[in-house]
Parts: structure tokens; sequence; C-alpha cells
């Protein structure tokens, strides 16, 4: 069974490291801090985006309070992210779902909203997609302090969300004008989700069973330890506040960062 790799108390924009089951090879969650980092999830984004042939024009503006987790491999290099956004920043889903969005206000949600979840096709690993994932829940909950998730996702999609990550289609479909394509609004209860992880996360086995996403999660007490240092100050309060590198750019001697060399990202979430 895989487990998560110590971190030290130095590493702060830093999640979790743990070892992929197929592979064996480490992979690494992370906070974006940096223009460089943010950069590295904009490529990933616009490159699904436009290979799926939806209509993107590449913009990535950061609302407040949104914060970007980064999946790479130990050398740094980014093969998956996912953005988590709050409702104090202004909520993307809003624009083509508003009632729904309003419903669950209007019954006291505090609502966290899931946008740009892109993965290298190279990656193939659902052990990595979901502990992306299960970061995001996290930085939902204890970062947002969210009640209930939401993901707008194209209709060609919404299968893949309610099967493996236990969400729910709320309202019809509508289209989202960011992309120009058809799309669902999806929900998930934050707690009930991640009282689900808790229960199958970390162990692979209970797949046989159940066939969601969930068993590949964090275990518990992986997953307590992700929660502590989302919620110990000052080292990750900083990442949500994009910071600059220092000087011009990068560090002496880091390289520019590469974007994806391939395509073939299958898309998730209309940005």
């Amino acid at each position: 069974m895989p487990t998560l790799i110590p971190l030290s108390s130095c590493e702060g924009a830093l999640l979790a490291r743990f070892s992929d089951l197929s592979s064996g090879r480490p992979l690494a969650l992370r906070l974006a801090r940096h223009d460089h980092d943010q950069a590295q999830a904009d490529t990933l984004i616009a490159t699904m985006y436009r290979r799926e042939g939806y209509a993107w024009k590449g913009e990535s503006k950061r609302r407040r309070g949104e914060v970007t987790i980064l999946l790479s491999e130990e050398a740094g290099e980014a093969l998956g992210t996912v953005t988590v956004g709050s409702g104090t920043g202004g909520l993307r889903a809003r624009e083509s779902h508003p009632e729904e969005v309003e419903l669950l206000e209007s019954e006291g949600q505090i609502l966290a909203e899931f946008t740009g979840l892109a993965l290298l096709p190279q990656v193939r690993s659902p052990l990595a997609l979901a502990r992306l994932f299960h970061a995001a829940l996290l930085v939902a909950k204890h970062v947002m302090q969210a009640t209930w998730g939401i993901i707008e996702v194209s209709t060609s999609h919404a299968t893949f969300y309610q099967r493996l990550l236990g969400f729910n289609v709320r309202g019809s479909v509508r289209n989202c004008s960011r992309v120009g394509v058809p799309s669902f609004f999806l929900a998930v209860d934050l707690d009930r989700g991640l009282a689900r992880a808790r229960e199958v996360g970390g162990c692979p086995e209970a797949r046989r069973r159940d066939r969601s996403l969930y068993p590949l999660f964090f275990a518990r007490e992986e997953a307590e330890e992700i929660g502590r240092r989302l919620a110990a100050p000052p080292v990750l309060r900083s990442p949500l506040t994009l910071l600059p590198r220092s000087g011009f750019g990068r560090p002496p001697g880091e390289r520019e960062p590469s974007g994806p060399s391939r395509s073939g990202h299958r898309p998730s979430v209309p940005a």
C-alpha cells in the first residue's frame, strides 16, 4: 500500500509526497506560490482545452482566494493541476448556472469551486488523479471552510464525476460561455465526501467492491496530516497570495518552465 513520505517543517508549500502504485516513482502535491508555478498550471489547462476543441482564449485570471494545487514528479515538472476557488472571490459557475448556485447559498451552504483540472496523459495513474482531487477537497474544507464543493463540467464528463468522485447533477444543461460547450452543474457534500474518504481511503483493495476513486484517496492519518499543514500559519497561508520569484523571474540557474510536450489531456473542468 502506498504510504505518505514524511515532510520536513521547512517544506511549506509541499502538501504530500507519495509513491505511485504502478510505477513506484515518487510524486508530490504542492500549492502554487510563485508566478512560475501558476504558469505551469496555465499551460496544462490551455493545452487541454484547446486539444479538446473548446473555445478557449487563454485567459487565466486568478480570483481572490483561489488556491492552485500542482501534481509533480520529485524533480518538480508539473504533471497535473486543479484550482479551488471560494465564494468570496466569485464563483465562475454562477455565470452559467446562477439558480443552482443561489439555491445552495440560500440553504446556508459555503461553496468552494473546483476548476482547471488537468492531467498529462503519460501519468496514466488513477492514484495520482485520486490524490490530486482529495487534496482539492481538503483545501476546500480547511482553507475555504466550505460545506459543499461545486464543479461545472461538459456533459460528456458528468458521468465520470458522478461515478468516480461522488458528485450529483443539479439542474439542467446550460451553455458554458467561457469554453462554448454544454455543461452540467454538479455538487458534492464535503463532509459526506471526506467521511467516505476516511472510511476507505488508503485501501486500494477496496476497489473490488467500491469502483470509485475513493479507495485510492489518502488514508485517514495521511489526510489529517495534510489538513494540519493547510491549517498551520504562516507556512501555508502564503500560497494563497501568489508570490513573484526573487528579482526578475527565476532564481539564478533555474531553467525556463517548459510546457507539456505532448497533447491528449482528458478535459475535465471548464475554467
